[in-house]
C-alpha cells in the first residue's frame, strides 16, 4: 500500500527503504510464524515512512539481543538521517517503522554543465 504523492527519491533513500523492507520480511519469514504481513509506504512533504507489520509471534523488545540484520538496518537508516522504531509484544506481532528524510532524486541534466 502507498499513501501520499510519490516522488522520485535519491538513490540512497530508495536503497535504504528497499533493504529495510527486505530485512523486515526476512525476519518475518524466519521468526514470526505470521499469517499475514502488510507493508505501507507513505510519502509526506519532509519524510517518507515505511511500515512493515506482521501478526506473528512477536517478542518483548529489550529482552532479546538484536541480530545483525536489525543492527545493520538501524545503522543504514541512521546513516542517512532517518529513524527506526520497533514495536512488538509476545503474541501480538511486530511493527517496524522507518522514517527517512525526503531527499529527492536529482533531475536529469541538472548541474551537468548543460546550457549555452
Amino acid at each position: 500500500l502507498s499513501t501520499g504523492e510519490s516522488v522520485p527519491l535519491h538513490t540512497d533513500v530508495e536503497v535504504t527503504l528497499l533493504r529495510a523492507a527486505q530485512e523486515a520480511l526476512t525476519n518475518v519469514a524466519r521468526h514470526a510464524s505470521a499469517k499475514s504481513v502488510s507493508i505501507t509506504l507513505s510519502y509526506m512533504p519532509d519524510v517518507v515512512l515505511l511500515d512493515v507489520h506482521d501478526d506473528g509471534a512477536g517478542f518483548a523488545p529489550g529482552t532479546t539481543t538484536p541480530g545483525l540484520g536489525l543492527r545493520g538496518m538501524r545503522e543504514r537508516v541512521e546513516h542517512i538521517g532517518g529513524t527506526i522504531t520497533i514495536e512488538s509484544a509476545p503474541g501480538d506481532g511486530t511493527t517496524i517503522s522507518v522514517s527517512l528524510p525526503t531527499i529527492r532524486a536529482p533531475e536529469w541534466g541538472a548541474g551537468a554543465g548543460g546550457g549555452a
